[in-house]
């Protein structure tokens, strides 16, 4: 009896470790997918300011909120590859805005606004407000 107790002891003991180990890399991993999909939301929103469907202002209030959702992240991870991240972003845009023109959407006014509004609604979260005009 003793050693079956022993046993899962030191097993629990190795799972918890190793759970432990894994989490940093975990949250890392999290971490720059969100932050790559606040790049991607604000790319959207510059696109959307080059069809005219979002104004410059839109585009200055995005950026705003950009920086405060940056800083966010980076404060938390300081290893984020931005570069990275930034490319990954343009790439899914581009990607976005290829399949809802094979939609046939006629206007990208709410994808566009919904993008905006991500960013700004996670820039109150941090602790930042970026208001719209």
């Amino acid at each position: 009896m003793r050693l079956v107790a022993r046993h899962f002891g030191v097993c629990g003991m190795l799972l918890a470790g190793a759970a432990g180990a894994a989490a940093p890399a975990g949250a890392a991993i999290s971490l720059s997918v969100a932050l790559k999909n606040y790049y991607a939301e604000y790319e959207i929103v510059e696109q959307c300011a080059r069809q005219s469907q979002l104004s410059q202002e839109d585009v200055e209030t995005a950026g705003v909120a950009l920086v405060a959702i940056e800083k966010y992240y980076f404060d938390r991870d300081q290893d984020l590859n931005k570069a990275h991240l930034k490319r990954q972003a343009i790439a899914e845009k581009n990607d976005s805005f290829k399949i809802l023109e094979r939609s046939g959407e006629s206007g990208f006014r709410p994808y566009c606004q919904m993008s905006l509004n991500e960013l700004l609604r996670k820039a109150e979260e941090v602790g930042q407000p970026a208001k719209a005009e």
